[in-house]
């Protein structure tokens, strides 16, 4: 089974990225960048952002989640730009990036006033910089914590300015470093399992891509997942494409404990499921199955039958039940059922594999 803690769990449940904010938390919470900048702005913005965390750790335990997260709530998501603290927070505070560049303009970002962080030298990791975030997860609960380290080594290496390399796998390469110095010093703080995302839908399968976040996550004493991010704000196009067959087997080899795979969107379509078929025995497979594009909240019914779905082609031993990706598209309200839903579909699932 998937192991928590020491322990197998049976269908373990999480959230995979945001969770709505409350209404007194806006704006960003950590607007000042560089490798030298203070950890908040003010005590009055470290106060109500490490309330809104309590907030959402509250709602995922209430619901009943096997594993919490901090819900990303420093990302500015109530605005229709979260994607560009997505893209810059951590990088606004690695040596060798600078938080301005050319316009991130490919495909669905077109007239988006979002920014490339730029390359100007080596790329080092210098000081803690999630540290805040770690410790307003871990201090709020005594449940596993999740932190979802935002978008991972390979994506961000194909949308840097780079004015210093001139090869996208040797930035990639000091990239991952740097991220694997932070994943470590946030499992040094409590952190017990590790997240990036990674927007592979749109690569094309390459070496250098699985080096990097191998790289990353080489050493590091945590649970480690990749999610295959499909996009989910402005409007974004290819989220509802079936990009399974492209992505599996090439993704088989990544240095991590689970991928996790958008599914209820999809439809959680044969094609997929044929896709995920082949995973490796040591390997355990993270199903989307609470789709966060959608404004209606799931039934634990159809979350059950979706997890039944999977279960076809991998054991349940090695399957997490996850959102398919952020939940910040919908109202507060909604939100809070659909994990909800989550946990008591998986629950439903569970019930039957130990009564047979």
């Amino acid at each position: 089974m998937v192991q928590i803690r020491g322990e197998d769990v049976l269908l373990p449940t999480t959230i995979v990225g945001s969770y709505p904010r409350p209404m007194f938390l806006r704006g960003k919470v950590f607007p000042l960048s560089g490798v030298h900048s203070p950890e908040f702005p003010s005590f009055e913005m470290r106060s109500n952002y490490r309330n809104a965390v309590a907030l959402a750790i509250k709602d995922m335990t209430d619901a009943g989640l096997d594993v919490v997260t901090d819900g990303c709530q420093h990302y500015e998501s109530d605005s229709d730009y979260e994607q560009g603290e997505i893209f810059h927070f951590y990088m606004d505070r690695l040596e060798g990036l600078r938080p301005y560049g050319d316009p991130l303009s490919a495909g669905h970002f077109e007239n988006v006033p979002v920014y490339k962080p730029t390359c100007v030298g080596p790329i080092s990791w210098e000081r803690p910089i999630f540290k805040p975030i770690v410790e307003a997860a871990v201090e709020q609960t005594d449940k596993p914590v999740k932190i979802q380290a935002a978008v991972g080594p390979a994506t961000m290496s194909a949308l840097i300015t780079d004015k210093h390399y001139g090869d996208i796998k040797a930035l990639s390469q000091d990239l991952a470093r740097a991220l694997n110095a932070e994943l470590r010093d946030m499992v040094s703080r409590g952190v017990e399992i590790v997240q990036f995302a990674e927007v592979l839908t749109f690569f094309d399968p390459a070496d250098w891509v699985v080096e990097a976040i191998n790289t990353a996550f080489e050493g590091v004493d945590a649970y480690k997942i990749i999610h295959i991010c499909y996009g989910q704000q402005e409007g974004q196009p290819g989220v509802t494409e079936l990009c399974g067959a492209k992505l599996f087997p090439w993704l088989w080899d990544l240095n991590c404990n689970q991928i996790q795979y958008e599914m209820a969107s999809h439809g959680f379509h044969q094609t997929d499921i044929d896709a995920i078929s082949s995973i490796p025995d040591h390997m355990d497979f993270g199903v989307g199955v609470v789709n966060g594009k959608s404004l209606v909240a799931e039934t634990p019914e159809q979350v059950a039958a979706g997890i039944r779905r999977v279960l076809d082609v991998v054991p349940a031993e090695r399957v997490m039940v996850h959102t398919d990706c952020t939940l910040t598209g919908v109202k507060h309200i909604v939100a809070k059922r659909k994990i909800q839903s989550l946990v008591a579909g998986a629950r439903i699932v569970r019930d039957e594999l130990t009564r047979a």
